[in-house]
């Protein structure tokens, strides 16, 4: 998706585009009144101590350090769009959305899952879907990683999850699952790939392990491999 970031800060040089745009703008009055149009805005403020005249607002860069994520990702987040992270010939790696839900608590309920993975939590009044929505995109914008959706280009349908959990602050958890009937395929291998060169790209400072159970005799042979293409990059920790 090919998005224009447009600096603004007098709504008389607005002009509605076709395309998407991200609009950024330090004037809460040019804010509010593109907000009211539908249009993705962004603050800029020159200090922290300015937010606070942004009640409301979620998404802020100052000086050029990008406050939550880089202006594409908050353009996604705005407009509720799953933002790629990575695609191949076979399948995107997405961000996960609210409908992608009863996919994945179904995935969960394979027996090898079961027997692997910590159980989703329950939904409840609590916690309900939007609400857990909410609290997994915060986290995306946050820590810039998170579990993400592994979508077949062919079809559309989600197989499986991808992604990091934070493991300290130096370090993430590499994770992921591929719905039974679709293993042995080469797709974890190619999905794990894919989402490690993304974070070495964009958080390069940050380490990765994987926690593996000694009897997941296809995750610890699938992590060797990972570990053997990249030169040792991931630390397996085996449980």
């Amino acid at each position: 998706m090919n998005i224009k970031h447009i600096t603004i800060n007098n709504i008389d040089e607005y002009t509605p585009l076709t395309t998407p745009v991200l609009y950024i703008t330090s004037d809460r009055n040019v804010a509010d009144c593109l907000t009211s149009k539908g249009e993705a805005v962004c603050i800029y403020v020159c200090n922290e101590e300015q937010l606070s005249a942004f009640e409301g607002y979620k998404y802020f860069i100052t000086e050029g350090v990008q406050y939550s994520g880089h202006l594409d990702k908050v353009f996604c987040h705005i407009k509720n769009i799953p933002y790629v992270i990575a695609e191949n010939d076979d399948f995107f790696i997405r961000e996960e959305c609210l409908e992608d839900l009863p996919k994945i608590y179904e995935m969960y309920e394979d027996d090898d899952c079961k027997r692997f993975l910590e159980p989703l939590p329950e939904l409840s009044d609590c916690l309900t879907p939007e609400s857990r929505f909410e609290s997994v995109k915060n986290g995306y914008m946050l820590f810039e990683y998170g579990m993400w959706i592994i979508e077949l280009k062919e079809t559309g349908e989600v197989i499986g999850r991808v992604g990091f959990e934070y493991y300290d602050e130096k370090t993430v958890s590499l994770g992921f699952m591929i719905r039974k009937d679709h293993r042995k395929k080469g797709y974890a291998f190619k999905a794990c790939l894919d989402c490690i060169n993304y974070l070495k790209a964009n958080n390069p400072e940050l380490k990765i392990v994987a926690k593996v159970s000694g009897n997941n005799k296809d995750s610890l042979s699938l992590l060797h491999r990972l570990s053997a293409a990249l030169n040792d990059y991931i630390e397996i920790i085996i449980e």
